[in-house]
């Protein structure tokens, strides 16, 4: 049998209570913000204030379940527009066939750490060759160069001029001037360019 019980203030016993909503936003994993509302109580007799009945805990659970399907739904989304086949990072990954497509029509829902994986092959999608190289070291290291090497040039602004922007030193506008006549070659193992 349950009995309706009052609400009172656990410091003092009073039943003198405010009771308020607020909205408060928490950041994500890859800035993603999210809103709850959260529930404030405040005793009027020794002005103490806080949750005293655990009511934000239910709240705060929901809105990080929307926030995982935020991130699957994105990555998924991702993969889909860079036309990288599903199939092919199982694959790579090692996940049963047709996991990604049970987790985007939500057939099955993947664990945290399923999670986890999604959002490192959004946030570095160049994993998912190193993921098809079986993980080899060295091929690993030319990916993660190459990634990194194309992220800093494409990150550049060039200047015809002939003018050094600050911060660049002669060795850096040598490199963007190879760059510029095609003097860097990738190879299986490495990539060279020479300075003149």
């Amino acid at each position: 049998m349950y009995m309706n019980e009052k609400k009172i203030c656990p410091i003092c016993g009073s039943e003198k209570l405010e009771f308020t909503t607020i909205k408060e936003i928490f950041h994500g994993d890859m800035d993603k913000k999210f809103e709850i509302d959260k529930k404030k109580v405040k005793c009027m007799e020794c002005d103490s204030e806080g949750d005293f009945f655990n009511e934000n805990e239910d709240g705060m659970n929901n809105a990080l379940s929307k926030l995982s399907e935020t991130y699957i739904n994105e990555a998924l989304d991702y993969f889909n527009d860079k036309k990288i086949s599903y199939a092919g990072i199982e694959r790579a990954v090692g996940l049963p066939q047709r996991t990604l497509t049970k987790w985007k029509n939500e057939i099955s829902t993947p664990t945290a750490a399923g999670i986890a994986l999604l959002k490192y092959l959004r946030t570095f999608p160049w994993l998912i060759e190193v993921a098809e190289h079986k993980f080899n070291y060295d091929i690993s290291q030319k990916i993660f160069l190459e990634v990194a090497f194309n992220t800093l040039i494409n990150s550049i602004q060039f200047k015809s001029s002939g003018f050094v922007p600050d911060g660049y030193s002669n060795t850096v506008m040598k490199l963007i001037a190879n760059i510029n006549t095609g003097n860097i070659q990738f190879t299986e193992n490495n990539f060279t360019f020479n300075i003149s």
